[in-house]
């Protein structure tokens, strides 16, 4: 049995260095950036912003700080396992590994620059910092995918055969469910084993998996009249409520109204068919972040304190990062706090 009451007791530790809804708000209510810079300095992200202000200026330096955080972080929990345990926080943590290969390929898409690349990145995976800024400086995708496979990343093929079909289509969504799926049947296929630690895992992957498929039927039912069959390549198998059947429904504007009840009715998180998309994904992206956290208070012996704690943490380097953007672009409290994932 993986020993996660040691890694547990460690994670606690760490729990206690978040910061509270308290210390959040007063970083909110600084009234210019660099009042939020001397309020951040006196945090425990302090050492690491101490350190990125060496190198990096603004908002860049805080990027650059929460990152080295973040990844310092993630890195100690993994060297707190070994054995079973550290083959399922890998595969935990492989998620934000699919997040950061979908902000790099979007922005090889709309032809950003590699710094505002980096900035957007959570360097919380199995992917070193080092090697996603190699990865955000290539000039093109085909490079992207080649680094990849050198290092036998899991998901190396599907993001080399994604690009080859990208090469000829500039389909970024494909793209992008390209990878969504094969993290899916990676992540599902390492956290098929017995015990409540795998089934743990796979509730995880299940959420994420149903979150994927019901915002990417919503977006094929806005671009218009797509044939079946054509529709039912962007679907993720796997998920614990949206079957291939309903995501059809869903994916279709003239069966989405009744699709949307049944998804209602299975216990999906939806209220009324959404008039902005971009709300409505802020809003279930919140619903995901929020189930992961309340494993936080599961099985004290098992994965349940991991999932919960990272959540919270990659939560709050999120929201710390709003909070520096609003500063710099003298945003509104009340527009950043609506923005912000309140775990």
């Amino acid at each position: 049995m993986p020993d996660f009451p040691y890694i547990n007791a460690r994670v606690r530790a760490m729990r206690s260095r978040l910061l509270s809804p308290g210390r959040l708000e007063e970083l909110l209510g600084t009234p210019t950036f660099d009042a939020f810079l001397q309020a951040l300095a006196a945090t425990p992200y302090g050492d690491d912003l101490q350190e990125a202000l060496v190198r990096a200026q603004g908002v860049r330096a805080v990027d650059e700080a929460l990152a080295r955080n973040l990844q310092r972080t993630t890195r100690a929990i993994l060297s707190f396992a070994d054995g079973g345990a550290r083959v399922l926080l890998e595969t935990l943590l492989l998620r934000w590994d699919l997040h950061n290969l979908r902000v790099i390929v979007r922005g090889k898409h709309a032809g950003r620059p590699a710094d505002e690349i980096v900035a957007a990145l959570m360097p919380a995976g199995n992917l070193s910092e080092t090697l996603l800024k190699e990865l955000a400086g290539h000039p093109d995708m085909a490079a992207l995918a080649g680094t990849l496979e050198a290092v036998n990343h899991p998901l190396a093929g599907p993001l080399a055969a994604g690009v080859a079909a990208y090469a000829q289509t500039q389909d970024l969504l494909a793209l992008e469910l390209g990878l969504e799926r094969a993290y899916a049947v990676w992540g599902l296929a390492r956290a098929s084993g017995r015990g409540h630690d795998a089934e743990v895992l796979r509730e995880v992957f299940r959420t994420e998996i149903d979150a994927a498929n019901v915002k990417t039927a919503l977006k094929l039912a806005l671009a218009g009249p797509v044939p079946e069959a054509r529709r039912v390549q962007f679907y993720i198998p796997g998920g614990a409520i949206v079957t291939d059947k309903l995501f059809l429904g869903l994916s279709d504007s003239q069966t989405q109204a009744a699709a949307w009840e049944r998804l209602r009715v299975h216990g999906f998180p939806v209220k009324d068919l959404p008039g902005d998309l971009v709300a409505f994904e802020r809003a279930l992206d919140y619903h995901v972040v929020r189930t992961l956290v309340r494993y936080y208070l599961g099985d004290p012996l098992g994965i349940d304190i991991v999932v919960g704690f990272l959540a919270m943490k990659t939560a709050e380097v999120a929201n710390l990062r709003l909070i520096a953007r609003g500063k710099v672009y003298g945003l509104p409290r009340e527009q950043v706090r609506r923005e912000m994932l309140l775990v």
